[in-house]
């Protein structure tokens, strides 16, 4: 099972054309998610894909919010990795499901990029993600390239 978050329209969502499974998930921006039941999901999943406009060097408003819903799924208490600090994982998910964020806007600067890729191997290792794939495209037209990268 894979979990798509994007913050894509409805109509350039389906423009994308994706490939589904059955018991894959996908929460778009204007559905409302219940943050401990994609927390519980995501632990149970064997890729989570996040699809954000790039916002500053990081995600759009609404990935972050969903992000920020998961946290319920972690413990309220700290733990030191790979020498930073992120939140402990109430179920140990650890190398069960890998990360890829997917990134796009018309001009992102290298600054924002080095940024972007920076908080996305942060909330990998937050995550307990086995690895963390990270892309970038300049338009939608190109977001289509996605296809073969999703699993």
């Amino acid at each position: 099972m894979k979990i798509i978050v994007h913050d894509l329209r409805q109509e350039s969502w389906q423009e994308l054309g994706m490939r589904f499974h059955e018991k894959d998930i996908v929460v778009g921006d204007g559905q409302d998610c219940a943050g401990s039941d994609i927390g519980k999901a995501i632990g149970s999943c064997r890729q989570l894909v996040l699809i954000s406009r790039c916002v500053y060097g990081g995600f759009s408003p609404f990935i972050q919010e969903v992000l920020e819903r998961c946290r319920t799924y972690f413990e309220p208490f700290l733990e030191l990795r790979h020498g930073q600090s992120h939140y402990v994982v109430k179920k140990q998910n650890k190398n069960s499901f890998g990360l890829v964020c997917c990134f796009y806007g018309d001009y992102i600067t290298p600054e924002e990029e080095q940024l972007a890729r920076i908080q996305s191997v942060s909330d990998g290792i937050s995550l307990q993600a086995r690895g963390v794939k990270i892309v970038f495209y300049d338009t939608l037209d190109k977001l289509r390239q996605l296809n073969s990268i999703v699993v």
